[in-house]
């Protein structure tokens, strides 16, 4: 009887995956032509057009994150030198789908979860933040993915433990996470500690630790090559000093997002709450007793390791953000991986919370609850579309390119401005850094710069005593207060500047 109940979901669970990722592919496709490249995506490209040896060098010199992903990047080009914005965004299409398979590859290989995991796939499919980064030519989807193959390695223990293979595959895994993202490290550790430090035997704790030394030890060659940078840019936190440091609340969003934010006064509180809720009956004991397979609580090492990777990592990144360490390194993107734990533990505990209720509301609640997990992860996305996520870069290059005005172009920011809109503009016509002596300038000319930016909205006011507007854009992204204004320019007679 048991190994029926096991095998009669499988094609029901077929169906469902097969409309889950039809639903996440669509709505990380049909947008993707509005969202223009970034000034990151663009160095992606860079590096992955270049020689391995200079792509190597240049990624050392960056610092902020390690090669894999770049190596891997470089494969799925072709060699021709031409790609294109959706080419080397095809990388990531492609792992952040893949995480949304593994969520319910963990279903399959946690039976309680089976259910439960079918909806997680779901709420990960409509997450604003997962299809954000799905489009994105960074390393964030694949590391997600990575996150998501080291937590489902890790519910197979118990059956593979005695396989060579299962050891390999798992220190292989651990040596991609730490190559992919420097916060690799607290994802391994969120996986691996809960069994060197758990109750398990002590056979497996040896293992486990060898795995993470030996994984550790493979990663030192890059870091000893990276010294020598970090030290040239006084550390991460000059280098990164423009994040500035996070609150509390910020913390509470990284959680409330991973539920889906909407548009109305106190959803990320309510988000928030929601999901600790759930979390909380998840982790509670045996609610209800019945013969049903999925209604058996969790084991409590596979909840620990869920909670370890769905809590811990935010956690101990926002912790390094305080005093004495200070470090601003905190953000939604470096702790994207948690929310494949974290959307788990929520929809355990939904399916638990409705198994208290008479048998014959449980399938109503379930529905019920479902929909509106759906609803907070359907809305923020809805709001949105189809407008773009990113800054509309291609909309002031096509503005630059079809209007009459053909004077020589400027910008305050190359790196992220100059770069994405030259991409658009292709060979045609060229956008140069603002120079500082404004008297450089010609008689006529066209500036991009971001009015949010203190430093750059001090340099045009400077600009404009021996300036006069002839004509003004602004393009900006729906939810975003840093878009790119676009100034035509004339100087002034008898202007001066300061």
């Amino acid at each position: 009887m048991t190994t029926k109940l096991r095998l009669q979901p499988l094609p029901l669970i077929a169906v469902a995956t097969i409309l889950i990722l039809a639903i996440a592919l669509f709505l990380r496709l049909a947008p993707i032509s509005r969202e223009s490249v970034d000034g990151d995506e663009l160095f992606s490209r860079r590096v992955a057009l270049s020689g391995t040896s200079q792509a190597l060098d240049l990624v050392r010199k960056d610092l902020v994150h390690p090669p894999l992903y770049y190596l891997l990047l470089k494969v799925t080009l072709a060699p021709d030198g031409t790609a294109s914005a959706f080419d080397i965004r095809v990388l990531s299409l492609v792992a952040g789908t893949a995480s949304i398979i593994v969520l319910i590859l963990i279903g399959l290989a946690a039976a309680p979860l089976r259910g439960p995991s079918i909806l997680a796939a779901l709420l990960l499919a409509l997450n604003q933040t997962h299809i954000f980064y799905s489009q994105q030519a960074r390393s964030y989807a694949l590391f997600c993915f990575l996150v998501g193959a080291l937590l489902l390695w890790r519910l197979w223990m118990d059956r593979r433990e005695q396989t060579p293979l299962y050891w390999l595959a798992g220190t292989v895994l651990m040596i991609a996470l730490l190559y992919t993202h420097y916060f690799g490290a607290f994802y391994c550790a969120a996986v691996m500690a809960p069994v060197v430090f758990g109750n398990f035997p002590r056979k497996l704790k040896i293992k486990s630790a060898a795995a993470s030394v030996f994984a550790s030890a493979a990663f030192l060659p890059w870091v000893g090559q990276e010294i020598a940078v970090y030290r040239e840019k006084s550390g991460l936190a000059s280098n990164l000093a423009w994040q500035g440091l996070p609150t509390l609340f910020d913390l509470k969003m990284i959680f409330a997002n991973y539920l889906g934010i909407p548009n109305f006064r106190g959803a990320t509180t309510l988000a928030f709450l929601i999901g600790a809720v759930l979390i909380c009956v998840a982790l509670l004991p045996t609610l209800l007793k019945t013969n049903l397979q999925a209604d058996h609580p969790l084991d409590y090492r596979i909840a620990g390791t869920l909670v370890s990777v769905a809590i811990l990592p935010p956690v101990l990144v926002f912790c390094l953000t305080r005093w004495p360490f200070r470090l601003p390194i905190f953000d939604e993107r470096h702790v994207l991986p948690s929310i494949l734990a974290f959307l788990l533990l929520v929809t355990y505990g939904l399916w638990r919370l409705t198994m208290t209720a008479p048998k014959r509301l449980r399938v109503p609640l379930l529905w019920i609850g479902a929909m509106l997990l759906s609803a907070f992860q359907v809305l923020p996305v809805y709001s949105e579309w189809p407008g773009p996520s990113r800054e509309p870069y291609a909309a002031i290059a096509g503005w630059l390119s079809h209007t009459d005005v053909d004077f020589p172009i400027y910008t305050t920011w190359p790196y992220g401005i100059g770069q994405p809109v030259a991409f658009y503009l292709g060979p045609r016509r060229s956008i140069e850094d603002l120079p500082a002596d404004a008297a450089r300038l010609p008689d006529k000319c066209i500036v991009l710069y971001r009015p949010a930016a203190a430093r750059e909205d001090a340099q045009i006011h400077s600009l404009l005593y021996g300036f006069m507007v002839l004509d003004q854009k602004y393009y900006s992204s729906s939810k975003s207060s840093w878009g790119t204004s676009v100034l035509v320019l004339q100087k002034r007679q008898g202007g001066g500047y300061r």
